[in-house]
This record gives C-alpha cells, structure tokens and sequence, in this order.
C-alpha cells in the first residue's frame, strides 16, 4: 500500500504549491519574522528543509516552526519524505493513519474511517461523552491519530519509520519579575503588534471583518483593538433571545465605537429548523472530524447571515476565543502547600470532564486519570506554580484546542475566513512568563483593560455594562455586602438567560423554559450505544441520580449514537449510508 495525502477540505481549500521534485499543500494564514507569507513564498522557505538529507533535520524543522506565527496547516512531500504540522493551537486539525508499510494523511478523519474496519474505541467514546474532546493524538477510533497542537510528523518513505517531535509546548517558564506596570506596558505592545498583524492580513486586502460581539470582555478588547488601530469598517453581530442582556451590551458597544451592528433573533422554532436539517447534519459530521464536538450555537446566526446577504462573501470572522488564566483555581495562589499529582487530576476531573455525571471511586474513574496523565505525561507537580502551569497546560492542549477553537468551523463551512488574535503566537508567549500571581482570575488581562486599552477615547467602554467581571477584582468572598449586592444585580440576569431560558434549548423543547424544568425526572436513553458498557454506565448514573442535563452532554451523546454507519463524501457534500438518527428530543 502506497502513502498517501489525501486533503478534502473545499470550504476553505488548501492551496498545493510544486516546486523541483517537491508539493506543499498549505492552508490558513502564516507570518514569519512579522511578514505575512504567500503558499510560495512559505513554499520556499520549507522546502530546503526536508530536502536536507542527514542528521539534525527534525531540530532545524522545529527551530523553524518555533518562528512561525498565525493560523495554518501544512503537508509536504518529496520522494523521501513527508512533513506534515499544525499550528500551536491545533487550529486547523490534521488526521493520519500508520501501518506497517504506509501512512495516510488527510483533513478528515471520516475519510481515514473508510480505510478501515474498526470498532468505536470505548473509552475514548466515554471521554469524548464527559469532556467534549478526546485527549491525546487519539480520536474515537484506534488507528485514526490526530496531530497535536504544536506537532510536527516526519515520515521516511524508505525506511517507513515515522517520528512526531513538538515545536511547542504552551507550559510557563522564564517569569518575567517587573512590576504590574511595566507588564501591562509590554501587553499593550504586544496587543498593538498582534492587532497590527491581523488587520495586514485582512482589511489591508480589502477584507471586511465581522467580531461576534457579545457582552463580555474577549471580544470587547477585539473591537476596542480595531479602532484603536484606525480600522473603521467592523461588522459587530449578535444572536440570541430578543431583548436579552448580552445582546443590549453588544449593541451599546457597537454603537459607542461607530461600528455596525447586526442582530439575529433566536426562536425555539429556528432551532428545531436548523438543528434538525441536513445541512446540520453534514456540519456536524465534518466539523466533529470524530475527535471534537461540533460547535452549533453559532450555526443559525451564520447560517441566517448568509442567506439574507448581510455577510459580504470577503469577510474574515474574529472571535473573541481565549484562555489565559482562566483555568487556575484561587487556591493556586497558595504557595505553602505542597501540591501533586492527586491535586491535578482532580482539579482535571473537575473542571473538564463535567458535561455527564459519572461515578467516582469505580472504573471510569481511572481511565480518565489515566488518560489526563497520559495528555500531560512528563510533568512534575511539586507546588502551586507547577500545579497552575499543568492545569493551563492541559487546558490549552484540549479543551481550547478541540472544543474552543474548533468552533470556528462553523465560519468555513458558510465560506468564510476566520482569525483567532488572542491566541497569536507572541501573545502566547508573553502570557507563558506571566508569574502566577497576575495570571489567576485572568488578574493582569482585567487590569489591562480596565485601566490601559479603555482609557482616552475608548473610555466609554468602561462604562457600559459587561458580563465579565474586569471593574472590580476582588474575590467575591472579599467582597463588601455592598460590593456583593451590585455583583449579583449585574450577572444574575446573564446567569439566567445563558443557564436557564437559553433558546438553544428550542432545538429540543417547543418551551424551552417550561420543558427544562420536566428533564430532572425524565429518563434519558439510546438504544445506539447499547453495545459499549462504559457509556451505558454514564447513562444508568445519569438515570438514576436524576440531575439536569446540559446541553452539550446531549450534543455529545447524539454525536456518538449517530456515528456507526456514516460514510462523508466530500465531492457531492452529502452524508451517504446515513446511521439511525438519534433522537433529537430527550423529552
């Protein structure tokens, strides 16, 4: 059996790039050294690379790597070689199968499926149900491996040996040891020299940007960027439940800085409609790629956009996605405890496998842990610093990778561009020296807002309501009563639209509200995972301790019941052999 590549992408395409005896096939966005690269001129630059015969090639790749900036993919071949790598954020996935004699690569990980005759990889399957995500370079399948954030592969063709080495790694190192004022001047750079980048790969080109705008802070900082830089043509969009909070916010937002904004109502009815069509169907196959959980609540906003042709076909989506310190727990400032393994695989446990209660103290619970320490494996945790990196680690490698960022998926599938600048390479690696103390609570990136970026002219957006918390940042626990009471006056409206009359719901309950309030009692089961043990187990917990379901713990089991029998096909962008649908109601 010959190797192969195999790219089947015709969303967002790859462009292939032939030169001397070689072809690279790139997709995304890249920089080098702070210029913005075409395929050819990345082409030429990696070409020397795996051509070189000899000793030292994968540090002379990953050195280069290391260099780059943006949002990319790419596969190259020679007659010897083939090099294949992702970004540092995974943000455009890659799959590939190893056997004895050959390797297969592609985008899709249902292609790689039809190559094979495999069984659903049970524990992975129970994973992907409570985490969204499987971790790892594994996906639901054994032989289907994905490439990791910050991975590279090599493959020699004559010897059919394969060799994964990392050119990144987010874990923290070299503290910066400045006072805040001076870290919060270097953010600001750092900020300008990120934003300046983005807007060179876009409205510089003539390119319209579009920032899903919503009440909080990430993407308030977005916009905020944009007009500081002398960008004045930004489409702000919104969705949700007419007249909810974070649509005011959005739109008071958009107003204060001059940009136009757009609002797409969500209904019960247009969730059913959407959720419940094809083409969501089709999404949810190539955007899930058997490895992540397919991101819909953006769809019908999307979706709606483009077919009333209020999104011109150039635009470029920047989402507001980020996750520096947000996965630190408080008790992490604590540096007289010595923390350690245990710690960290409970707080894992805790904060990342949650969307299915699940026994603990039986087998899940240890492969799980054995699958966090086998994401993370290396690592010494010896006290609160470690603990924190660890955690961040973990986050960044496979909820932010796989489930955050994989949400931009849904840009693609409409044909559109997409951007992530807060997870640009040099915001990453100021963030990555950032001492812990002003990492918690996301402490310096409040601050930097609060009292740098929304200064001068943009001071307004101090003033207008936000759903996060970045005025006061204080524990609540520290709070005075006072303090307490403008707390809870000001996020328990957002608590209530996003917890409990979300219409995302809708694609389920005619009266999302009403129906919700029934779940607790009902029995949930599917007669399409009879088979796996693990799964029914997570199902009878469920059954039994009768607590409420969320929404993407019933995303995840549907997605697993529908698998078996699917076959993608990406020419005619159709589901063939489609599997007995699972039921889209669990009432």
């Amino acid at each position: 059996m010959r190797s192969e590549i195999r790219l089947l992408n015709e969303y967002y395409p790859w462009k292939e790039i032939k030169l001397k005896g070689a072809r690279c096939y790139l997709k995304g966005n890249v920089f080098f050294e702070n210029k913005h690269l075409n395929s050819e001129k990345f082409a030429e630059l990696i070409f020397p690379l795996i051509c070189k015969e000899g000793q030292g090639k994968e540090k002379e790749t990953g050195d280069f790597l290391e260099k780059l900036n943006g949002e990319f993919a790419f596969v190259a071949e020679t007659k010897n070689i083939i090099l294949c790598a992702v970004d540092k954020t995974r943000s455009i996935p890659l799959f590939y199968i190893k056997t004895k004699n050959s390797i297969t690569i592609s985008d899709s990980a249902y292609y790689l499926k039809d190559k094979i005759n495999q069984h659903l990889n049970e524990e992975n399957a129970a994973e992907f149900m409570v985490a969204g995500y499987v971790t790892g370079n594994e996906t639901l399948f054994d032989n289907i491996k994905q490439v990791r954030n910050g991975e590279f592969l090599i493959y020699q063709k004559n010897e059919k040996r394969l060799k994964s080495c990392f050119y990144f790694k987010f874990l923290h190192r070299n503290n910066y040891e400045l006072p805040e004022i001076r870290l919060i001047e270097m953010l600001d750079q750092t900020f300008v020299n990120t934003f300046s980048r983005l807007i060179k790969s876009t409205s510089k080109q003539g390119k319209k940007l579009v920032v899903p705008l919503s009440g909080g802070l990430d993407s308030r900082i977005i916009v905020a960027m944009l007009k500081r830089l002398g960008v004045n043509d930004v489409i702000c969009m919104s969705y949700g439940r007419k007249g909810s909070r974070e649509s005011e916010i959005s739109k008071n937002v958009a107003e204060a800085l001059g940009y136009e904004w757009i609002f797409v109502e969500s209904t019960a009815k247009k969730w059913r409609e959407y959720y419940n069509s094809k083409e969501a169907d089709l999404f949810r196959i190539w955007a899930g790629n058997l490895s992540s959980l397919p991101h819909m609540q953006d769809f019908p906003a999307v979706k709606e956009l483009k077919i009333q042709g209020k999104i011109p076909e150039n635009s470029v989506f920047v989402p507001g996605h980020t996750g520096y310190g947000c996965d630190i727990p408080e008790y992490c400032l604590d540096n007289s405890t010595n923390f350690d393994s245990e710690a960290y695989l409970a707080a894992c446990l805790k904060k990342h496998y949650n969307l299915w209660g699940w026994p603990y103290g039986q087998e899940l619970e240890k492969i799980f842990k054995q699958r966090i320490s086998k994401s993370t494996s290396g690592l010494e945790i010896k006290d609160n610093e470690t603990l924190a990196s660890a955690l961040e680690y973990f986050d960044s490698n496979e909820r932010q990778a796989k489930f955050i960022i994989n949400s931009v998926r849904v840009y693609e599938f409409f044909g559109y561009e997409w951007r992530i600048p807060l997870w640009d390479a040099e915001l990453m690696e100021f963030f990555l020296r950032v001492p812990i103390e002003h990492r918690i609570n996301r402490n310096l990136y409040k601050k930097y807002a609060r009292d740098c970026l929304f200064s001068g002219e943009l001071e307004i957006l101090k003033r207008i309501d936000c759903t996060t918390d970045f005025l006061n940042l204080k524990t609540l626990e520290k709070r005075s009563r006072y303090e307490k009471l403008l707390y809870y006056r000001t996020f328990s409206h957002s608590y209530y639209d996003e917890k409990v009359n979300n219409p995302v719901w809708g694609r389920y309950f005619e009266n999302p509200l009403i129906s919700r309030l029934l779940i607790k009692v009902s029995r949930y089961d599917n007669e399409n995972i009879e088979e796996y043990p693990l799964l029914k187990t997570i199902l009878e917990y469920r059954n039994k301790e009768k607590y409420p379901l969320t929404l993407n713990g019933v995303s995840s089991l549907e997605y697993l019941a529908g698998i078996k029998g699917e076959t993608y096909s990406s020419r005619s962008k159709t589901v063939l052999k489609p599997a007995v649908s699972p039921a889209k109601r669990p009432l």
